[in-house]
């Protein structure tokens, strides 16, 4: 894989990660969730020799995301625009960032493959980060203390980045695309 296109891949993630949550804040959530539905798309006809492998591997990590999140919302560390009381199921534009994040573990984050210490300092540092920009955008919010929550999600996702990369090496094995340390 290309840098140009690791790049790209990973800004085109980006661009539909901040347009769910934008829906999601502004009470449009499939609207919102569209881009993502292309990520998919474009990543699958991209990765066409394996597209049955990522398709499995997107599919994976999509349960494995709204089941995380579905755990959030039941410990009240989170709640999401667009959920009802008492919804278990965290929305559709939640969903939609899983589908999207699911084509990161092979294509522009290969090169973490294998460095189980620096993929926990993501997840502990870059998650609670999304979680508070999107709290920023309206599309979500801390029932209780945001340090807390930020806190707690930090700990989640330096846990949950690593199992993520995980079932990217059982799922859809690549070959390595590791930088040099």
């Amino acid at each position: 894989m290309s840098l140009l296109y690791a790049i790209t891949q990973f800004l085109a993630f980006d661009a539909a990660w901040f347009a769910a949550v934008a829906g999601g804040a502004a009470g449009w959530p499939w609207t919102g969730s569209l881009p993502a539905v292309l990520v998919v798309a474009l990543h699958l006809i991209v990765s066409r020799r394996k597209a049955w492998p990522e398709a499995k591997l997107v599919l994976a990590i999509t349960i494995f995301g709204v089941l995380l999140e579905t755990g959030l919302m039941a410990a009240g560390v989170i709640r999401f625009a667009g959920a009802a009381p008492g919804q278990i199921l965290p929305p559709v534009w939640i969903w939609a960032l899983w589908v999207g994040f699911a084509t990161l573990p092979n294509a522009s984050l290969g090169w973490m493959r294998g460095r189980w210490l620096l993929q926990a300092i993501f997840g502990l540092v870059f998650g609670p980060l999304a979680y508070w920009t999107g709290s920023k955008m309206g599309a979500a919010s801390f029932p209780g203390s945001t340090g807390g929550a930020l806190f707690a999600i930090g700990l989640v996702w330096a846990l949950a980045f690593p199992t993520i990369m995980l079932l990217a090496e059982r799922i859809a094995p690549q070959a390595s695309t590791r930088l040099p340390p």
